[in-house]
């Protein structure tokens, strides 16, 4: 008998050992993944650095304005007033210069965001190697490069989001609702993912009371709401309603290009996209969101991450949605979200088919290495050699030219009007939405030959074209410069 029971103690032991080792050959390798990411993430905080923190926009002068003077009704920002977005930059601005507090708001924001990609990743799939793919898969867009020094409120929009989705899929409600009310509050018009995250609760594998998590969310969502309508109506009053009803009006009707006011159509969107990420590329994450929703809604899908990579696969359909319709294609960080939500579901998606080649024997390897394959190519059409592409914006380059050339006294644009009164401040800066300011460049050269040009989003024919400033990535605009003759 004692025999028996120490031969039991021993194989008892030797199995202790051996789960141990397992235990220690999995941390290691978790270690490994995570040093790798770390890696990557160095990696791509060091190239980015190459690139001057300044402001490439009107739409990020008017946040930058807000950092020190908030005012919705003096364009500083724009409507809907992001407030959190002004908030996290008043904060940056303790550190940092506050004219360039919501560049650096908008970068760390996009450092964070495939590290959040990861997190998800691993917990919709427990594969820290498509959890290494989805982040590195994120450094490596040139869209998120665009959006990080962009000034704007979309990497910190789509940062909240994503923390948003990992309290979700960890059943913390507060924090769920406490994300999704600073995303709102930080970016208006991401209300589509908010919308879509009400599939949760009923769709998304919870188990304890729906309403209890709809209650809690909506709660904290609520005082978030009131908190930034009270900053915004501490500053504005109620002008600020009568504001939002004609920026609503002219975004949709004039000058915001969308679908719905007729300046653009859905194929001027499909265009863009196909500009900017190829065909290919375009329908592998057409083909991927598809095949996420499709096997939820064809058969019975009871496993939770399955059903909660199918609702993050249709909150990017639902968002993609409203973009075609609502947004400018000329702007490309506007699909930011989709591209981002599909670089969850499609490492989750390739750890299940190497999870099915393994159990069920059959060799499918050969279908996730082309899949990378297409990923990597097309999503990254939008890179240039890394030493080829500008260090500075298209914007700033034109700035560059007209302070090298002292004959230059007027100019005409079509794009970024204010930021150039705001940093050429001795020359006299015309808007081209207006057919007078042609005739101001005209009679300017007629009077003093060489001392009026003309910056353009497009070509312009019978004109003297100086120089074509290069984009750095995809989501900036490429813009020439003119010199006007008589």
């Amino acid at each position: 008998m004692w025999q028996h029971l120490k031969g039991g103690y021993l194989n008892t032991k030797t199995l202790v050992d051996r789960v141990n080792r397992v235990v220690a050959s999995i941390a290691a390798g978790k270690f490994t993944f995570i040093t790798l990411i770390a890696l990557v993430c160095i990696g791509w905080w060091t190239w980015i650095g190459r690139f001057p923190l300044e402001l490439t926009s009107d739409d990020a002068l008017n946040f930058s304005r807000g950092v020190e003077r908030f005012s919705v009704l003096e364009f500083s920002p724009h409507f809907p007033g992001y407030p959190a977005f002004i908030g996290l930059s008043r904060l940056a601005a303790i550190w940092v210069e506050p004219v360039i507090a919501t560049v650096w708001i908008s970068l760390l924001s996009a450092l964070l965001i495939p590290l959040l990609i990861a997190r998800l990743v691993y917990l919709l799939s427990g594969s820290m190697p498509a959890a290494l793919l989805g982040s590195a898969l994120a450094y490596m867009q040139p869209l998120l490069a665009s959006i990080a020094i962009s000034g704007l409120s979309d990497s910190a929009a789509m940062m909240l989001f994503m923390l948003a989705l990992i309290a979700a899929l960890q059943k913390k409600d507060v924090m769920t609702g406490l994300w999704i009310g600073l995303m709102l509050a930080t970016r208006p018009s991401y209300f589509p993912l908010a919308l879509g995250m009400l599939m949760f609760p009923l769709w998304g594998g919870y188990v304890g009371s729906r309403l209890r998590a709809y209650g809690q969310a909506g709660m904290v969502i609520t005082v978030v709401g009131l908190l930034s309508l009270g900053f915004i109506w501490f500053h504005d009053g109620i002008a600020y309603f009568e504001e939002g009803i004609r920026f609503t009006r002219g975004h949709f009707a004039i000058w915001g290009n969308t679908v719905e006011g007729d300046s653009a159509s859905i194929w001027q969107w499909t265009l863009a996209l196909m500009k900017g990420f190829g065909w290919l590329g375009v329908l592998v994450v057409i083909g991927s969101l598809l095949h996420a929703v499709a096997g939820f809604i064809t058969k019975p899908v009871k496993v939770d991450c399955q059903k909660q990579v199918a609702l993050i696969a249709a909150i990017a359909g639902l968002y993609w949605l409203w973009i075609t319709v609502g947004q400018n294609p000329d702007n490309l960080r506007h699909w930011a979200p989709v591209l981002f939500l599909f670089l969850v579901v499609f490492p989750v998606q390739l750890s299940r088919l190497q999870k099915v080649s393994t159990v069920s024997g059959r060799n499918v390897s050969l279908a996730g290495v082309v899949g990378i394959g297409a990923v990597t190519y097309c999503l990254l059409t939008g890179y240039q050699s890394v030493y080829d592409v500008p260090s500075k914006a298209p914007i700033q380059q034109a700035m560059g030219w007209i302070k090298l050339n002292p004959q230059v006294r007027v100019v005409g644009s079509n794009y970024s009007v204010n930021l150039l009164r705001e940093q050429l401040g001795s020359y006299a800066i015309y808007d081209m939405y207006y057919p007078s300011s042609k005739l101001a460049l005209v009679n300017a050269a007629k009077r003093t030959p060489q001392s009026a040009w003309r910056i353009s989003g497009t070509r312009l024919p019978r004109q003297q074209l100086i120089a074509e400033l290069r984009p750095r990535f995809i989501g900036e605009r490429r813009l020439y410069l003119y010199q006007i003759s008589q």
